[in-house]
């Protein structure tokens, strides 16, 4: 095979892993505003990756979810905004407001960071 045809090849191979990597994080965003939504902090906490886990404990993510769901209301839908330096940026609606969530996911789509930042 010459260069151009191993060229084509390598740029499948690049979007294929590029849609399946979208698809989880839209996969993980569901599950975040299901447990949210749930005030289910343990389901929540059980998408974070060891590092997260260790240092947003399942008492700090009980009271991230109960200020968040005071002061916003339940998470709806959320848009993708951007990429940025290997996390992903969504806009995100809840019932009193919009914020901007930040979303990193390891290899095996555990979060290794999770931020909701004022829109």
């Amino acid at each position: 095979m010459n260069k151009t045809t191993y060229l084509i090849i390598m740029l499948f191979s690049v979007q294929s892993i590029f849609c399946q990597t979208e698809k989880d994080y839209e996969n993980t965003i569901q599950v975040i505003t299901e447990a949210y939504n749930a005030n289910d902090a343990d389901k929540l906490f059980a998408t974070f990756s060891p590092n997260l886990q260790s240092s947003f404990t399942i008492d700090k993510v009980k009271s991230f979810i109960s200020e968040n769901q005071s002061t916003k209301g339940s998470m709806g839908s959320a848009s993708f905004l951007l990429d940025d330096n290997g996390s992903k940026r969504y806009l995100t609606e809840f019932d009193n407001a919009s914020s901007i969530l930040v979303i990193q996911l390891s290899e095996d789509q555990k979060v290794t960071m999770l931020l909701l930042e004022e829109y």
